[in-house]
């Protein structure tokens, strides 16, 4: 608390008091009394307090749900399935070619999902299955067609209902974690619904194969027209080669392009070189060998391996043999003597000859072969000249086969592009039907669980904004310790309602929970002030019927049993009510006092039942607010104070009347009564306001008729630790 302290209260029996200040307590309940409630029990009590709305509007939406369902005209759902991939299984080699990603996937089935809802796929189905003449599509969703013949416009404005009406029905449903799509339509017809179906997959996989040639059709176009350009330069460009090697003679026999797309060729002087090169190496390597054998003698190498002067040499030696073998045995005259001879001269003579002769033929052989050499060197140089001036020329035909080189590069490239974007044009189609839609056996709406599943989440729904909004009306007290946090006052004491016995009776009975209420309030009070409980102590509410005479009453009562003298005066003379509830006569009373009947003793009613006395309101007088802020009634209450130990003063309700601020200044303070679930807020803080402004000291708030609706809060009959605490137990419980 911001101020926690003793005043001193100025009159008969001045005591102290607590004196709570409102500022010490805001509206978030952070004061050290604060007992909130969790939100959870909060939405309880809210739920248990409005049941009846609860219970009423689950119901109506229950019956609403029912009687949609049996009202509602059968559908029946036919479904078609197709696979969408998201490339094309035709690999056209593309350079361009997206890396396959998870982010371009989405993308990509998001665009094929939007495209499956399009108006002018739509559009396609209705001309496709000329819809707008189907009778059953027309009859099935009530078009309006002129049985005559219709204009362009009506025609057009029937094919947009139609769209709409596809639209409407169509239900696109990804199968998860697949590349199938479902594609359903309900209708009342099961035929009707099975023909949508397959006519919006066959229409769209049409529609995906256009989509495919329109993609690439300018694309084709530019290609063309780029690829006769081209083409004829291509043409141009080999034409001028040709003409300047022919101007030339230049005579190319073969070619071939490197890896960097450059041609290398080889012409006919080139190759003639080649050739005759080799040709004079031979010659040369002959002339050498020619003059070797020509530079030996006879008796050389070369004679010696002749083969006729070889074999000549061995018949002499095999001669000359024989002959020495002869003379060894026979003289010089012998015959066989005389013919070896003779055959040894002829050898000699055919051995002479063929040397001449051997010698002959080298020398013409070394002649040829220089002769050879010559002719072929002198062809080497004339053709190494041709080739010079071949090379030269050839640099203006390097140019001009460069030129064609890039002109059949260009070409082919472009050429190679042109029939990918073709192969991606005509390749396989990246959708494809799998299930057509067939005729469903039996109606798919309406569901009757689900109808009411739908119903009862929407009473849900309902009830809670129905409670929601009567919450957010309702300003009364419903938990008494939101009394402390709302307006500043402690709460003093908790009060049950009463249904079954009158509160004169119940209070008389110490056994009853009214009693024990009471009995809590009044311990309570003995806390207030230095001497226990005040001794002068006005009850007093915002409106009528609160309960402050009844705890005025109640309140005297349990003082009366603790031994105390208690009296209680009933203030309120516009309306007294304790008459009533005592069943006493209400002759003589306060209102006579007032006026400046002195006999006291006459007006007081002792009532042994209860163990106090009570002094009636007495008659209604014309002035009831000047005789109760008169100077009698606070002698009046110095009287009563000087004969009894409590006085209690029952006094009028606080708005639209002036009585309780004039008594209030009379009395040592006041307990504030508020009823339960029924007094608003505003009231509330406008009655203490008009205290607090007559300067009252406002001890503490009973709140009373505590019934079943505040059960949740720990408050009422049987609850928990509540007033009827051990009530029908046992003594050994």
């Amino acid at each position: 608390m911001d101020r926690n302290m003793n005043e001193v209260v100025a009159g008969s029996g001045a005591a102290a008091s607590i004196d709570v200040a409102p500022s010490a307590y805001e509206a978030g309940g952070e004061g050290p009394y604060s007992s909130s409630l969790p939100d959870i029990e909060k939405m309880l009590a809210a739920v248990i307090n409005h049941r009846n709305w609860v219970i009423g509007a689950i119901v109506t939406m229950l019956l609403l749900g029912l009687l949609a369902t049996f009202l509602a005209t059968p559908e029946y759902t036919s479904k078609a399935r197709i696979e969408i991939l998201p490339d094309s299984p035709v690999d056209t080699s593309f350079e361009e070619k997206r890396e396959p990603g998870r982010a371009n996937d989405i993308a990509f089935y998001n665009t094929q999902y939007s495209l499956l809802k399009s108006e002018s796929l739509a559009e396609r189905v209705v001309r496709a299955g000329n819809l707008t003449a189907d009778r059953d599509f027309i009859e099935a969703f009530d078009l309006d067609v002129s049985e005559a013949g219709m204009t362009s416009a009506e025609r057009r404005s029937l094919t947009d209902d139609a769209v709409k009406i596809l639209l409407e029905q169509l239900q696109v449903e990804p199968v998860r974690t697949s590349s199938l799509v479902d594609i359903a339509f309900a209708t009342p017809s099961p035929r009707l619904s099975a023909k949508l179906a397959d006519l919006w997959v066959t229409q769209f996989v049409q529609a995906t194969i256009d989509r495919r040639f329109a993609a690439t059709s300018d694309a084709r176009k530019y290609l063309e027209a780029r690829l006769e350009t081209l083409r004829q330069n291509l043409e141009v460009s080999e034409r001028s080669l040709i003409n300047y090697a022919v101007n030339k003679g230049i005579v190319t026999l073969s070619s071939e392009t490197d890896v960097n797309g450059r041609t290398r060729s080889q012409t006919l002087v080139g190759s003639d070189i080649s050739k005759v090169s080799e040709a004079l190496a031979r010659a040369r390597e002959a002339r050498i060998a020619a003059e070797s054998e020509l530079s030996n003698t006879m008796t050389g190498p070369a004679q010696i391996n002749a083969p006729t002067i070889s074999s000549l040499r061995q018949k002499r030696a095999e001669i000359s043999a024989e002959l020495a073998q002869k003379q060894s045995l026979f003289a010089d005259d012998y015959p066989a003597v005389i013919s070896l001879r003779t055959q040894l001269e002829n050898l000699d003579k055919s051995l002479a000859v063929e040397t001449r002769r051997s010698s002959q033929g080298n020398r013409e052989a070394y002649n040829a072969a220089v002769s050879r050499e010559a002719e072929l060197q002198n062809e080497l140089d004339r053709l190494t000249n041709r080739y010079n001036n071949q090379q030269r020329e050839s640099i203006q035909m390097a140019i001009l086969q460069r030129e064609v080189d890039s002109n059949r590069q260009l070409y082919e490239g472009l050429l190679q592009r042109y029939k990918e974007i073709g192969v991606a044009g005509v390749g396989t189609n990246n959708v494809s039907l799998v299930d057509r839609a067939k005729p469903a056996d039996k109606p798919s709406s309406p569901n009757l669980m689900i109808n009411m599943a739908i119903a009862l989440l929407a009473g849900l729904a309902l009830a809670a904004g129905i409670v929601f909004l009567l919450e957010k009306m309702d300003s009364s007290v419903r938990d008494p310790q939101e009394v402390l946090p709302r307006f500043g006052l402690p709460l003093l004491g908790a009060i049950p309602e009463t249904l079954d016995r009158d509160v004169a009776d119940a209070i008389t009975d110490k056994k009853s929970a009214i009693y024990e209420a009471y009995f809590s309030l009044m311990t309570n009070l003995t806390f207030l002030t230095e001497h226990g409980a005040p001794r002068s102590i006005m009850l007093t509410s915002s409106q009528p019927r609160e309960g402050k005479s009844n705890s005025s009453l109640c309140l005297a009562t349990v003082l009366a049993a603790t031994g105390k003298s208690v009296i209680l005066v009933d203030a309120d003379v516009r309306n007294p009510s304790l008459n009533r509830y005592l069943d006493i006569p209400n002759q003589r009373g306060l209102s006579h006092y007032l006026s400046g009947d002195d006999d006291l003793d006459g007006m007081i009613a002792t009532l042994p039942a209860f163990g106090f006395s009570i002094v009636t309101a007495g008659k209604m007088p014309p002035n009831a607010a000047e005789l109760l802020g008169s100077d009698r009634f606070g002698k009046l209450i110095e009287i009563l104070l000087a004969r009894y130990d409590h006085v209690l003063v029952d006094s009028p309700p606080l708005l639209g009347l002036a009585d309780a601020p004039l008594i209030a200044r009379r009395v040592e303070g006041v307990l504030f009564t508020i009823e339960a679930n029924a007094t608003k807020n505003r009231a509330i803080e406008t009655a203490l306001g008009r205290l607090r402004m007559s300067g009252a000291k406002l001890f503490g708030a009973i709140v009373t008729k505590i019934g079943a609706r505040n059960q949740v809060y720990g408050y009422g009959y049987g609850y928990g630790y509540g007033f009827s605490y051990g009530s029908g137990k046992s003594d050994e419980d």
